[in-house]
């Protein structure tokens, strides 16, 4: 049966395109438990959670680029709320391009012919055509994202008043030197 809508949750896994060989293109979503079937293409299905959480791929895309710098084939944050965050197995704008959910890999490894198996945390596996150091660099892209979300969410929660008292140091390690030199760094220096 197919879902006219679909909320990502903590227990979806992935988007996957699917063709039903007469011009269809829609998405079989899989979860933790299930397998369900989408209408809308994985990047209309990832376009309307990311509006539901009020967000936009376009959006998304400038927050993570904001976040990262400018990166290809971006990770995007599904749902800031819960940290969820989705990367593209390959360029979004191909039709075959997987989305992830970088919180339900499990491990990953090298296949014989220039491909990457993905486990997921239910057991599952996924045989995708991207090698394994493209993988692996969306994948750190992703993980980089999600790790400056988390910084920012907790320095955040530090009032300004105690960031203000917080003791700051430049420490310089010498080429030949087993020590490292530390300086306190006074505010004029901050910026530098």
């Amino acid at each position: 049966m197919l879902e006219e809508i679909y909320t990502v949750s903590d227990n979806t896994m992935a988007f996957l395109p699917d063709f039903d060989g007469v011009g269809g293109f829609k998405t079989t979503i899989l979860e933790v438990d299930d397998l369900k079937e989408c209408h809308l293409n994985p990047i209309e299905l990832l376009d309307q959670n990311l509006r539901f959480f009020g967000s936009s791929l376009r959006g998304a895309s400038e927050g993570t680029r904001y976040i990262l710098g400018e990166v290809n084939m971006y990770p995007v944050i599904m749902n800031l709320k819960h940290q969820l965050v989705w990367f593209p197995t390959r360029s979004p704008k191909k039709n075959d391009c997987v989305w992830l959910a970088l919180n339900h890999i499990k491990s990953y490894k090298r296949n014989k012919n220039q491909s990457t198996k993905i486990i997921f945390t239910n057991g599952s596996s996924l045989n995708i055509e991207v090698s394994f150091s493209s993988f692996e660099m969306r994948m750190n892209r992703a993980y980089a994202l999600k790790f400056r979300l988390e910084y920012r969410s907790s320095f955040m929660l530090i009032p300004p008043s105690v960031q203000r008292n917080f003791l700051k140091y430049d420490i310089i390690k010498e080429a030949n030197d087993i020590n490292y030199q530390i300086h306190s760094k006074d505010e004029d220096s901050l910026d530098n």
